[in-house]
């Protein structure tokens, strides 16, 4: 088994400068910190955010890193922009009578339903190809469309930055950990197992085989590793990760015979992809989206209390 000393150096300093940093350099912690802005002088806080997760659980379980969290704060920009785009536009909303429009002012900033129709306005429409030869032409022209990303058989163990294992920071702990699994001293199944009785809420030790989407920055961090790599351990957000590639898929072109009789679907699929990222692009630059990245990571410091939104 290989064993990634460079990604274990990279967390060693952290662990020798993070207390100083953290107990006399860090900045003024904020009770509601305003996450990100747009134009009109908008802001989306992280009450908001909160707010916002009440009514979208499907969003919660991303909220565990800064990336996670940039997702969420990026639906809510795009919703936002939409709901001021129907209004400029002229889209009717729909009115509610049992609505308490006091109680539901801060609802109305980001009307998922409201803003799904006037998405649904602006979007062009996306068809399958008429025919054959309109198949084969797309098929042709959008090899993209058809790149089958990387795969691996992937085995995690994460924990909390701030658990502690065996009487060890889980830092410390499982940079311990990786060295023994790098030496041979230990199993990776084993050190999954010793986790898994701090932390049960994600799966520990072999996830079967995983996406490595560019979506992702963790996963996209693991497409160059090859079958057999440790990597890690990995700081991200409030978890430190340890990652084990048994397997590994290589991105790979599909031939027009694998894939001729799924290009409908992938036509349609790939037509609203592009839709998605061009109107999120306009959308953001017309309403001037900036996300504050800065004041997401200061979500996880160790020194502030857990915020709501992250602890749901």
């Amino acid at each position: 088994m290989k064993f990634s000393w460079k990604s274990c150096a990279a967390l060693a300093a952290v662990l020798l400068v993070a207390v100083p940093v953290l107990a006399a350099d860090a900045p003024a912690i904020e009770e509601n910190p305003v996450l990100a802005r747009m134009a009109g002088g908008e802001t989306i806080a992280e009450s908001d955010l909160t707010a916002y997760l009440q009514r979208r659980i499907d969003l919660r379980h991303t909220l565990r890193n800064v990336w996670g969290i940039q997702t969420a704060l990026r639906e809510m920009a795009m919703t936002r922009s939409l709901v001021l785009e129907g209004g400029a536009l002229g889209v009717e909303r729909v009115a509610d009578k049992d609505k308490d429009k006091d109680k539901d002012k801060a609802a109305d900033r980001f009307d998922d339903a409201y803003a799904h129709a006037v998405y649904k306005k602006i979007a062009p429409a996306c068809e399958p190809p008429a025919d054959g030869v309109a198949a084969r032409k797309f098929f042709d022209e959008t090899p993209q469309a058809f790149r089958v990303p990387p795969m691996a058989r992937l085995s995690r163990i994460m924990l909390p930055a701030g658990a502690s294992v065996e009487g060890e920071f889980a830092a410390g702990w499982l940079l311990q950990q990786t060295q023994a699994i790098g030496s041979g001293a230990r199993k990776f199944d084993a050190v999954a197992e010793a986790a898994s009785g701090v932390y049960k809420l994600d799966p520990q030790g072999d996830l079967g085989w995983v996406t490595l989407t560019n979506d992702v920055p963790i996963l996209r961090a693991l497409a160059d590793a090859k079958a057999g790599d440790m990597v890690g351990p990995v700081p991200e957000g409030e978890f430190i990760y340890l990652f084990h590639i048994a397997s590994k898929r290589d991105a790979r072109q599909l031939a027009w015979d694998e894939a001729a009789t799924s290009v409908p679907g992938r036509a349609v699929r790939y037509c609203r992809e592009q839709a998605n990222a061009q109107i999120e692009e306009k959308m953001f630059k017309k309403y001037d989206v900036q996300i504050d990245v800065a004041k997401i990571r200061m979500l996880f410091n160790t020194s502030r209390k857990k915020p709501q939104a992250v602890t749901q």
